[in-house]
């Protein structure tokens, strides 16, 4: 495999398979924004956060739409075109060998802050 340095709003492809989840976790191979410090990479971990094409289930509070000017693809991005959400309140760690080999993108700045907000409120965490 590949060696992977993926860093914070990063955007790879992860399959998490029907059998690593339970209730509404999030399954199936879609794009995970990775919110983790590169420091965690060193044990070859990430902490993530999924997208969904859902757009409908947004909210101001921890859905976080990320519209489609605010995902600056990669050279050969299989991501279809369109606006998302970020899940924050499905932030999961996971090993890096579940990234799939190539990035696909990253997020503006401006898209990070909002999503990290996001998280930010599904945490309880003071912001500011």
């Amino acid at each position: 495999m590949p060696s992977l340095n993926p860093k914070r709003g990063d955007i790879y492809w992860v399959l998490v398979p029907a059998h690593h989840t339970v209730g509404t976790e999030q399954q199936k191979r879609r794009p995970w924004i990775i919110f983790s410090d590169e420091a965690i990479v060193t044990q070859r971990l990430v902490i993530a956060v999924p997208l969904s094409q859902k757009v409908h289930k947004q909210n101001r509070q921890f859905r976080i739409l990320v519209t489609q000017a605010n995902i600056l693809h990669d050279p050969g991005s299989t991501l279809m075109p369109g606006d998302r959400i970020a899940l924050t309140e499905q932030i999961r760690a996971l090993s890096i060998d579940r990234l799939e080999p190539s990035r696909q993108g990253r997020l503006t700045d401006t898209a990070f802050y909002a999503v990290e907000a996001g998280v930010a409120f599904v945490l309880a965490m003071p912001t500011g």
